[in-house]
């Protein structure tokens, strides 16, 4: 995958170029990040990423019905993957800007009042950013529904593997929302993005429930 560029990270700074075990070890240790909402979207590009690898080897296959189908899908789903993994850098580097908000004087009631608007802007960026992570998980979902039709059998499994882990990483990218929602100020802001979370949730969960069935009944399992 190529590494992810985005405005709110600098590319130099990217968890995309560290190693497994590297990311491994810093999310098993005491240092704040990588936390919950990057680890989702690390988590989430990989489950992605199962659904391309199982439309790449249908779309190679010989016997092949729909190739440009196959293609086109193809393409917006690594689009949406790069959204993902772009996500997950912009996770740590709103959890950054919240902690230099709190590192900000507060020995004026000028610097108080900048502290605490500072603070504010920066919750507000740590809630807006796991919804729209949120929202391209919800993409990958669909892409993997889409999918269903065009992957050959032998692949089947792959498909429902990425679309019960976008599951879980929506579940978990959900919580860093959750945690924020209390600190915004605004209560029509809180209410809507109160509602855009429920609706995420929602419609993942339904996307992932109609994958993972159908993928079971391909296999021969339960419905």
């Amino acid at each position: 995958m190529n590494t992810p560029i985005t405005d709110s990270t600098d590319v130099t700074d990217t968890l995309w170029t560290q190693s497994l075990q590297d990311f491994l070890s810093a999310t098993a240790s005491a240092q704040p990040t990588p936390g919950g909402g990057s680890v989702a979207g690390v988590t989430a590009a990989c489950g992605l990423a199962l659904v391309v690898m199982a439309l790449e080897i249908s779309g190679k296959r010989k016997d092949v019905a729909l190739p440009a189908q196959i293609s086109a899908l193809l393409a917006e789903s690594r689009q949406v993957m790069a959204q993902i993994a772009g996500a997950a850098d912009a996770d740590i580097a709103a959890f950054r800007a919240y902690m230099a908000a709190l590192k900000l004087p507060k020995d004026t009631d000028d610097q108080k009042q900048q502290r605490a608007e500072s603070l504010q802007a920066a919750v507000i960026r740590a809630t807006e950013s796991p919804l729209q992570a949120a929202r391209f998980m919800v993409a990958a979902l669909h892409l993997a529904t889409r999918a269903l039709p065009l992957t050959h059998p032998h692949v089947l499994s792959d498909v429902g593997a990425g679309a019960g882990i976008l599951e879980g990483a929506l579940k978990a990218v959900l919580f860093n929302v959750d945690i924020n929602l209390p600190g915004l100020r605004d209560a029509a802001f809180q209410s809507a993005c109160g509602a855009a979370r429920v609706q995420l949730a929602e419609e993942g969960s339904r996307l992932a429930a109609e994958v993972l069935a159908t993928v079971s009944r391909g296999l021969g399992g339960p419905a």
